[in-house]
């Protein structure tokens, strides 16, 4: 199978089981016997629009999206026209939501391991990136947010 075909199917495959695991999350702890609360509310608030633009995000970057740091090509249209990494800032937000609707915030313990791990990541991607596209990623990063 070609590399291509294989980071599509990888692509949406996980986006799929992300999705599965959203269903099943809202299905257990948005019951009626759970009073809705405003961590509740907070939480939907910020998952709901994340789960989109993360998914849009993800769409829109097709093939190029890849498990280890690699420069395929530069995306730099839609979401990615104002954000260099709104993959890891969807993620963060969608996982604060599920922070605010399970209430459960010694939770925020493992959001700031993720955020530190998505830094370091992030630092790996900019140099890749850097080193493939030179000028053309300085100015995109003068452009863009995050």
């Amino acid at each position: 199978m070609k590399l291509q075909t294989r980071n599509y199917l990888f692509n949406y495959l996980t986006l799929v089981l992300v999705f599965i695991f959203l269903f099943f999350f809202l299905w257990f702890y948005l019951k009626p016997d759970r009073p809705l609360n405003i961590f509740s509310y907070i939480g939907m608030l910020l998952l709901l629009p994340s789960i989109i633009l993360f998914t849009i995000a993800r769409i829109q970057l097709r093939g190029s999206f890849q498990l280890s740091a690699e420069a395929n090509k530069l995306v730099k249209t839609g979401i990615y026209k104002k954000i260099r990494h709104p993959i890891y800032l969807f993620g963060i937000i969608f996982l604060l939501g599920i922070i605010f609707i399970t209430q459960t915030f010694p939770l925020i313990i493992i959001l700031v391991l993720v955020i530190f791990l998505q830094i370091k990541r992030i630092n790996q991607e900019e140099k890749v990136l850097t080193e493939k596209f030179g000028n053309e990623y300085s100015e995109y990063k003068k452009q863009t947010w995050f």
